[in-house]
C-alpha cells in the first residue's frame, strides 16, 4: 500500500497569503472616523483639528480626543475613546466651500494639497476588460479542434460500439 502523498498547491499558497492580508487589515489598520462636514467646521473653528490633506472628494487629518463633547455625537466620541488616547485619524467628504481655507488659515490649522493621478485607473478600465475578453476567446478558440466547429459546443460525443456477436 502507497502512503498517501501530499502536494503542494500554489492555490492554498495564494488562499492562506490573502487570508493573512484580509486579518491584517481588520485588526491591524489604524481607524479613521468619518465626520460630517459640519462637524468638520465645528472642530476646525474649537482647534481640534491638525494636518489636514485636502483632496478634490475628501479632507483626511487628525483630531485631538480630548474636549469633543457637544462636538461629536456620544457614539462617536466613544468609539474614539475605545481606540485610545490621543490623535486620531478622521476624513470627511469635501463640500465646495470657498471660505474653507481663510478659515483653516485663521485657526492656524497646518493643511496641504494632492492632486490625483488618474490616468492608471483609466487605462486599467480599458485594458483589464480587452484582456478578458481575448483571454476568452484564446479558450474558445483552442477548445475547438478540427472534428468540432462552434457551433458544436454542447452536442454529444458519445459513440456507441456494437458487439458483433452476443453470446
Amino acid at each position: 500500500m502507497e502512503p498517501k502523498q501530499r502536494h503542494f498547491s500554489i492555490g492554498y499558497f495564494v488562499l492562506a497569503f490573502v487570508g493573512l492580508l484580509v486579518v491584517q487589515s481588520v485588526l491591524f489598520a489604524p481607524h479613521t472616523e468619518n465626520v460630517s462636514y459640519n462637524e468638520f467646521k465645528a472642530l476646525v473653528k474649537r482647534g481640534k483639528v491638525t494636518d489636514l490633506l485636502l483632496d478634490r472628494q475628501s479632507i483626511t487629518g487628525t483630531l485631538s480626543s480630548e474636549g469633543l463633547e457637544g462636538l461629536l455625537s456620544k457614539e462617536k466620541i466613544e468609539e474614539l475613546k475605545r481606540y485610545g488616547k490621543g490623535v486620531h485619524r478622521f476624513i470627511t467628504v469635501r463640500v465646495e466651500d470657498p471660505g474653507l481655507v481663510p478659515e483653516l488659515e485663521a485657526a492656524k490649522v497646518r493643511f496641504s494639497g494632492r492632486v490625483e493621478n488618474t490616468w492608471f485607473s483609466l487605462l486599467l478600465s480599458w485594458v483589464v476588460p480587452a484582456l478578458i475578453f481575448v483571454g476568452l476567446w484564446a479558450f474558445l478558440i483552442r477548445r475547438m479542434n478540427p472534428q468540432s466547429g462552434l457551433m458544436s459546443i454542447g452536442k454529444s460525443r458519445a459513440k456507441v460500439y456494437v458487439e458483433r456477436s452476443t453470446g
